[in-house]
């Protein structure tokens, strides 16, 4: 329970003064009163909306600060923006970078972000109550302090934000470009996320086919790369050296003493400096997990690369036979054999020409935050996720929007060639509907 007040009056002390520590004591208590009930969620919500945040905010020195674009709402380990656009100062210099929010000021250093390389590159730390800027900020990063603008605002209520709502059922209040070219144009949709999928799914196979030319054997190549694709995105490295350092040929045919062999190296090669990635995965895909299920996968030998490579993966029912084969351990889910099949199977099959073309259906993956992003992005908040959840060619084609597109231009959207492209494809296709 909170003691509101000093412990003892001031004239129980010879000095007249409360000693230090119950100074400190009352410090933390106002501290606390101040921060109860709040969240970073909360904060982070009033940063990324625009009718929350503060018009007229000041940098810690006094310089005008004009949020251009919030940034992406990062899901992950890491900074709470990624990507966020500022204008600072009278001559409106333009800075692009991270943005990290706390409740104060100090909550900087007491979570360890100075010696965190994820946190180099911040270039605004917002905070709720006021303060001076923490020791340890990366070079020329600016503070400023929403609560102390928020507090001024008519009717502001911190209480009153649904932080469920977001990230991704609160957009921009003005329609993304491609959003009003797309919207209303299913055909013109699906076109757009096909061929950018297609390309995608090309380029991973050009990569691929390069590979394979300078290697003896293709085998080999295809175990790293499967090893890459169970180890997700942040550990996908320290996975293909794993496979690189225990070759195929050389995997111990017994699925735990190849489990045991591969938890050995990964303790060699994974060592503190830099070691597994676990924020924000779950339990079921936790590196030891994942390297359970390459050991039971990858112990069978040769004979399952000949299993795999004999699925016809044109044909949903090639690619159902070969998400069987993947899920025969019981430790892979037919969404992660669907990410192998996007990332490893097809692209493999057209590099060593089993295939020509990328199939118009794949096995879908799960939904990640760049896709579900780029979804909001071009087709607005209150589209159907079915339209790509349930292929994944689709959910390929959003990847690579998201990656070549919208990191690319962020945030001037209306210079973006794929929203001039995609309002001219649903021109073309509204006209050919009409029978003009």
């Amino acid at each position: 329970m909170l003691m509101i007040g000093r412990l003892r009056p001031d004239g129980d002390h010879p000095s007249g003064s409360p000693p230090r520590s119950q100074k400190a004591n009352d410090m933390n208590e106002q501290h606390l009163l101040k921060t109860a009930g709040i969240s970073e969620r909360q904060i982070q919500a009033v940063w990324y909306d625009g009718t929350l945040r503060p018009a007229n905010l000041l940098t810690y020195s006094g310089e005008p600060l004009h949020v251009v674009d919030p940034g992406v709402w990062n899901l992950e380990a890491g900074p709470d923006f990624k990507n966020a656009v500022v204008e600072i100062g009278i001559t409106h210099r333009r800075i692009v970078g991270d943005v990290e929010i706390h409740i104060h000021p100090s909550d900087w250093t007491s979570h360890g972000h100075s010696s965190d390389p994820a946190y180099s590159n911040v270039a605004v730390h917002a905070t709720w109550l006021p303060g001076s800027p923490p020791a340890g900020l990366p070079p020329n990063c600016t503070s400023v302090c929403l609560g102390s603008f928020a507090e001024l605002m008519h009717d502001f209520d911190l209480s009153r934000i649904d932080v469920g709502a977001y990230p991704f059922a609160f957009i921009p209040n003005d329609p993304r470009p491609c959003e009003e070219s797309l919207h209303d144009a299913p055909d013109a949709t699906l076109a757009v996320l096909r061929s950018a999928g297609r390309l995608r799914l090309m380029r991973k196979a050009h990569r691929l086919s390069e590979l394979i030319n300078r290697r003896s054997t293709s085998s080999q190549l295809f175990y790293e790369e499967v090893f890459a694709a169970l180890g997700y995105k942040y550990n996908a490295f320290p996975f293909r050296d794993i496979a690189a350092e225990m070759p195929w040929n050389e995997l111990p045919p017994d699925a735990e003493f190849a489990e045991t062999v591969l938890s050995c190296i990964a303790k060699m090669r994974v060592h503190d400096a830099k070691p597994w990635r676990r924020a924000n995965v779950r339990p079921a895909n936790s590196p030891e997990r994942r390297l359970k299920a390459a050991a039971a996968l990858f112990c069978q030998g040769p004979a399952l690369y000949g299993r795999l490579t004999s699925c016809d993966l044109s044909e949903r029912k090639g690619q159902n036979s070969a998400a069987a084969i993947l899920c025969e351990s019981k430790l892979l889910g037919r969404r992660r054999a669907g990410a192998i099949m996007a990332n490893v199977l097809i692209p493999f099959a057209i590099a060593t020409r089993r295939m020509s073309n990328v199939p118009e259906w794949i096995l879908p993956e799960d939904v990640s935050a760049p896709v579900r992003l780029a979804a909001f992005r071009l087709l607005g908040r209150d589209h159907n996720p079915a339209v790509y959840s349930g292929n994944g060619l689709l959910i390929q084609g959003l990847l690579h929007i998201h990656r070549e597109f919208c990191l690319a231009v962020h945030p001037d959207c209306r210079v973006c060639a794929l929203a001039k492209a995609a309002h001219d494809l649903s021109e073309r296709v509204l006209t050919r509907g009409k029978g003009v």
